[in-house]
């Protein structure tokens, strides 16, 4: 059942509607009924609907939700804002003489086009600068600028000189691939629509009679500008969002857009007036976690006023909890999570929030020792992992030719013996003739290819598989195309790339697995499904799209969390120079106000009970001893504090700690019974995963770990975390 405010915003009969949606308002059911209402009372066709959402998984749930409700709903665009581009590209792209069967770039795939520039420039393949050219491109084009916009400026600092050559290079190395990055899916899309003289804009008109958005607060301005290029005189727009959950400023996010919606729109149409209701009862959380919530962000400027009201009861009091150590605070979670596992609360309506991903190290290790399952979301995504890329660019092949990232990224896996210099080889030679790397392979006679004739004669065959499966796909029923897709990796040997590394050879083959598993879905419950359509859903997933089910602790920046919510949530070191971060406070308060936002966020997720916890310990990362966070005071945490927790003050700040001490005695006695430890032992951390000795001293030994994220450790050789791996 819908409230009077939430009928209101289903049944509006405005042009411009914006839907101030607090933290579990029901702006999921307000945006899936007004959909439905509008299809229900012929107020549009379902092909005139465009329905914008922040992820991949809010556009599948509300267009399932909407399907439920309304029958004949398939035909609306429902999907985030780029995989709408990249099929309006799909069509309209030759506008601007750009192929059709354009490859889209992750940041990886972008990392390793600027690495090849660098390395062409004298630079090292490592460069800490290339990640910085690249995200200083993307903020260039954030603002709306491609480099023929740039070519001009005369840029006092040499770095940015640099930089803006490479753009250049950038640019036309992803043309010479038929390739797009994400900004340029939007960027591509808008050069398009603002010609007038192609007529693509005025089709769009015609099409689209509504416009709808999710999180609105979150959109940039050159995707507002999408929009409202897509705006006619007669589209209605309808927005949802929040300028009090605005978190990703850093990456373009302007929550000026939504606040100022009404004067923007005015500037298109002079006459247009914006509605505006307010959604402010929350059926998420309880009274004491929402008084938190509200209390904290009426420390903020920036925003429409409001006050979330509870439907749920006052709940339990938030607890607070203080550590003198990282190590101590981490125990306490754990120590808690156990507790409340033997109560009977599942281990899946647990997650931990935390600022920043390195937090984590401390917290696996206690959850390890505690037995407790968890799972790490935000981190390296299913399709970042080495084998699914790999499996992604010999699919890609099948698209496009001119993909060389792709097929310098495989063509060595399997091992066919093609070194760096074998490989700058076949580039030159490309280069050369004007080709890509794949149709210079295709195209030319073996003898004619500059390596040995068994390298040569490895490579001709890899491409006569490929153009082989090519065809097959080509003409293949959709029921079988991704037998007929896992059948070519298959027979291009990729298991024998899996087992190069036995230890991790069986999860890396569930990975695949898993992948053709997702394939063979889509083909099943798509109408009309095409490969191309497959390749860009896997190009465009976000981290919360990698989101399951399962009865484990999630951990998760809090970025991550926007939209989720859970029973008991663990709010983790939230201290000054964590959260809000040191950047933050030394900046600006306009970076404090978004860091403000992003723990009001953090504390909406909680639905039950909230834990809050700070540690005074050194810390290497902020350079100084801890504090806690200046939010705890703004939130007047301390008021609500748990009975079975001991107040104490101390230095003005109040902070509770449980009256029962910890045990954290298997930490001092366990031990592992390793005392023979030699160079080259394989090792398996419980946390760090599989490594390598490679020095050993005295009760120490020292770990090259597999996974770079870890690097290199020095751990306590009879730890009970480390196990010897025997060959």
């Amino acid at each position: 059942m819908l409230n009077d405010t939430q009928k209101n915003g289903v049944t509006t009969s405005s042009q411009y509607t914006r839907i101030i949606a607090g933290a579990g308002s029901g702006k999921t059911r307000v945006l899936t009924s007004r959909i439905a209402y509008l299809l229900e009372n012929g107020l549009a066709y379902a092909s005139g609907i465009l329905g914008i959402t922040f992820t991949n998984k809010a556009a599948k749930e509300i267009k399932e939700r909407v399907l439920k409700i309304v029958d004949g709903a398939s035909d609306m665009a429902l999907c985030t804002i780029h995989s709408w581009c990249a099929r309006f590209l799909r069509f309209e792209c030759y506008h601007i003489n750009y192929p059709s069967n354009f490859i889209i770039l992750d940041e990886d795939d972008a990392e390793r086009v600027m690495k090849d520039i660098f390395v062409a420039h004298g630079k090292p393949k490592n460069d800490s600068n290339i990640k910085k050219c690249i995200n200083w491109i993307s903020s260039k084009k954030n603002q709306g600028f491609q480099y023929v916009d740039l070519k001009d400026e005369q840029y006092k600092n040499q770095e940015l000189r640099d930089f803006l050559n490479y753009f250049e290079e950038y640019d036309r190395k992803l043309k010479e691939m038929y390739a797009l990055d994400f900004d340029d899916l939007l960027l591509k899309t808008i050069e398009i629509l603002k010609d007038k003289k192609n007529g693509v804009q005025e089709k769009y008109h015609n099409r689209i009679s509504h416009i709808l958005v999710d999180e609105f607060q979150d959109i940039n301005d050159v995707q507002f500008e999408l929009i409202t290029l897509l705006l006619s005189p007669t589209c209605e727009l309808y927005v949802v969002g929040d300028p009090d959950q605005t978190i990703y400023t850093w990456r373009g996010a302007n929550n000026r857009i939504i606040i100022d919606l009404e004067k923007s729109i005015k500037q298109i149409y002079p006459e247009a007036k914006v509605e505006t209701i307010i959604l402010d009862k929350n059926y998420r959380s309880t009274k004491t976690i929402l008084a938190a919530a509200n209390k904290l962000i009426e420390h903020n400027n920036e925003r429409i006023k409001k006050n979330l009201l509870a439907t749920q009861d006052d709940g339990q009091k938030i607890a607070l909890f203080k550590a003198s150590r990282t190590s101590d605070e981490a125990s306490y979670v754990a120590n808690t999570i156990k507790e409340l596992h033997q109560e009977g609360t599942n281990y899946k309506d647990i997650a931990i929030l935390y600022r920043m991903n390195f937090l984590t190290r401390e917290l696996e290790s206690q959850l390890n020792l505690h037995q407790i399952p968890y799972k790490i979301y935000g981190g390296l995504k299913f399709y970042q992992r080495k084998e699914i890329k790999d499996v992604l660019a010999y699919l890609n092949l099948l698209i496009n030719p001119m993909y060389n990232i792709g097929l310098t990224r495989i063509i060595n896996v399997p091992k066919r013996n093609i070194g760096q210099s074998s490989l700058d080889k076949l580039l030159e030679q490309s280069e050369t003739n004007g080709q890509s790397l794949y149709l210079y392979l295709l195209e030319t006679d073996v003898d004619n290819i500059p390596l040995p004739l068994a390298k040569a004669l490895s490579l001709k065959n890899m491409i006569t598989i490929i153009e082989m499966y090519k065809d097959k796909i080509k003409n293949a029923s959709s029921s079988v195309v991704p037998l007929i897709a896992k059948k070519m990796i298959d027979d291009l040997n990729y298991s024998k790339a899996l087992e190069e590394d036995p230890l991790t050879v069986d999860e890396r083959k569930d990975n695949v697995e898993e992948f053709f598993m997702a394939m063979q879905q889509y083909y099943n419950s798509v109408q009309n499904p095409t490969f191309e359509e497959f390749m860009e859903i896997c190009a465009l997933q976000s981290s919360q799209d990698d989101v399951e089910s399962g009865d484990f602790v999630t951990l998760m920046t809090v970025h991550t969390a926007k939209g989720l919510e859970f029973d008991n949530v663990f709010l983790y070191s939230f201290c000054d120079g964590i959260f809000p971060s040191k950047r933050a406070i030394e900046e600006s308060l306009k970076n404090i106000e978004e860091e403000r936002r992003l723990a009001y966020v953090a504390i909406t997720r909680a639905k039950k009970k909230l834990y809050v916890s700070y540690n005074e310990d050194f810390s290497h990362f902020v350079g100084f001893k801890l504090h806690p966070s200046r939010f705890i005071k703004e939130a007047g945490i301390s008021k609500n504090i748990e009975e079975k927790y001991q107040y104490i003050t101390q230095n003005e700040w109040s902070y509770y700690k449980p009256k029962k001490t910890f045990n954290k005695e298997p930490l001092v006695k366990k031990t592992n019974g390793i005392t023979n430890w030699q160079i080259n032992d394989r090792v398996k951390h419980d946390t760090f995963g599989y490594g390598s000795v490679i020095e050993v001293k005295k009760d120490l030994i020292v770990v090259k770990f597999d996974d770079e994220k870890y690097g290199q450790k020095t751990l306590v050789s009879s730890h009970f975390m480390i196990h010897k791996v025997l060959n």
